[in-house]
C-alpha cells in the first residue's frame, strides 16, 4: 500500500514540474507577443523583423525568468536594449524612444 501511495505521489509531483516549465515557457510567449502587438501598433515593421523581435521577447522574458542576480537582469536589459537599437532604422528608432513607456517595457 506504501508503495502505490508514494508512487502515485511521485507521478504527481513529476506532473506539476513540467507542467510549471511549459507555463513558464507560455507565459514568456504570451508577454513578448503582447510587447511585440504593442511594438507594431507604434511602428512599422517588415515580416522578418517582427519575427526576430519576437524571438528576442521571448529570449528576454525566459532570461529574466531565469536571472538570480541583480547583475544577470542588467545584462539581460544592456543585451535588449543594444539589440534593439541595432535592429531598427535610426526612424523607427526615433519613433520608438519618443513613446517612452513602450522603450523602456520592451528592453526591462
Amino acid at each position: 500500500m506504501k508503495k502505490i501511495f508514494f508512487s502515485t505521489l511521485f507521478l504527481f509531483a513529476i506532473s506539476n514540474v513540467t507542467f510549471a516549465q511549459e507555463k513558464k515557457e507560455a507565459d514568456a510567449k504570451t508577454l513578448a507577443k503582447a510587447e511585440l502587438n504593442e511594438l507594431v501598433a507604434e511602428i512599422t515593421l517588415d515580416n522578418s523583423l517582427e519575427n526576430g523581435l519576437y524571438m528576442l521577447l521571448v529570449y528576454k522574458h525566459d532570461a529574466l525568468a531565469k536571472a538570480t542576480s541583480d547583475n544577470e537582469r542588467n545584462a539581460v536589459y544592456e543585451t535588449m536594449k543594444s539589440k534593439l537599437d541595432g535592429s531598427l532604422s535610426p526612424e523607427q528608432l526615433k519613433k520608438l524612444k519618443s513613446n517612452k513607456k513602450l522603450y523602456e517595457n520592451l528592453i526591462k
